[in-house]
């Protein structure tokens, strides 16, 4: 629907499992043709020697194929960001482990910040590790904080802690963040789609094709993951939408939604062109492109994991423009605001 890019933070203490889960995505993602960029400040977590290297300098490492690798620091994220969001990359996704490079609400910040088009927040990923999570917490207060602000918690390891420790744990992280969505994982395990758009792509395709990350990033204990279930769920409308109950959906979205995408139809003057929106955590995006012959009409996605389906549509539902119920004259304006200036 829109060729933007989603920039996914990875965070959590040392030993979480953020390197896990950033090469579990890698990998998984290769069976579905998609194309990652990474963005990096420790090349040797990530098993730098093993992505077929073609060359490197000021710290941006070519892989084979001209997909990329960038170590950087703060001053050189938007930078680093704006070289692998470039049209000949054709990635699907930017991932970012954040250690080590600011605190995730500073980096948070520096990329719902950026201006360039072709980007967009595709939320944090907050990794806790179930057998140590007492003692990061004792050594790390900030803790709390961190998972109040994630748009997805993880509670990897799950296979090594007993059940009243899980049990125990996710009701203390539900408690500090009670709406994104709170998986238990083992080696960090998720499905990609969960975090983005995944993009089969034809082996006789013109231009570059998938990374085989699989072959190229080095596994010493392979084995099968287990997925962690992830939900969509679907809504569609030839009505047009409120405007302004939709931005209150966007940015305030069901229990355990991850993200919302869709092409949404409003019946407002000046307004009636297709209306693509994303929104991730309550961060929203929005641009406008023409109908091109199509009959106007609306479609959503919610996805996420333990999501109340019969809730999101009932939601969904209520966003729907009723006979009597005309669209206020002002709140257009509470989508229009997350237009591109």
């Amino acid at each position: 629907m829109t060729s933007s890019v989603p920039v996914v933070v990875i965070a959590g203490y040392l030993g979480s499992g953020k390197t896990t889960l950033l090469n579990h995505v890698l990998r998984s993602a290769r069976a579905e043709g998609t194309r990652i960029g990474v963005l990096v400040n420790d090349f040797g977590a990530v098993n730098i020697d093993a992505l077929l290297v073609a060359g490197q300098a000021d710290g941006t490492v070519s892989l084979g194929n001209g997909c990329l690798c960038c170590a950087v620091d703060r001053d050189g994220l938007a930078d680093a960001l704006a070289t692998l969001a470039r049209p000949s990359a054709q990635l699907d996704a930017i991932l970012i482990e954040a250690s080590g490079i600011a605190e995730p609400k500073a980096l948070i910040g520096m990329v719902t910040g950026l201006t360039d088009p072709r980007l967009r927040y595709g939320g944090l990923v907050y990794v806790v590790d179930a057998v140590h999570a007492d003692a990061a917490r004792d050594r790390h207060p900030e803790l709390g904080g961190h998972v109040a602000i994630a748009d997805l918690v993880l509670l990897n390891k799950a296979d090594l802690a007993d059940r009243s420790t899980l049990d125990r744990l996710g009701a203390e992280l539900r408690a500090v963040n009670p709406s994104a969505p709170l998986v238990a994982t083992v080696d960090a395990a998720i499905d990609p789609a969960l975090l983005f758009d995944v993009t089969e792509r034809r082996a006789d395709a013109d231009g570059p094709q998938q990374l085989a990350l699989d072959e190229l990033i080095v596994d010493e204990h392979r084995h099968d993951h287990l997925h962690a279930d992830y939900q969509s769920v679907s809504f569609e409308s030839r009505v047009p939408m409120n405007a302004r109950r939709l931005a209150a959906f966007l940015e305030r979205p069901p229990y355990g939604c991850f993200r919302v995408k869709g092409i949404v139809h409003f019946d407002v003057p000046r307004y009636r062109q297709k209306f693509v929106v994303h929104a991730v955590g309550g961060f929203v995006r929005v641009h406008r492109e023409r109908w091109e012959g199509e009959t106007p009409s609306s479609t959503l996605v919610a996805i996420g994991s333990g999501l109340d389906p019969d809730e999101v549509r009932r939601r969904l539902e209520d966003v729907v423009v009723g006979p009597d119920d005309p669209d206020d004259e002002h709140g257009i304006l509470s989508i229009a605001r997350y237009l591109p200036a």
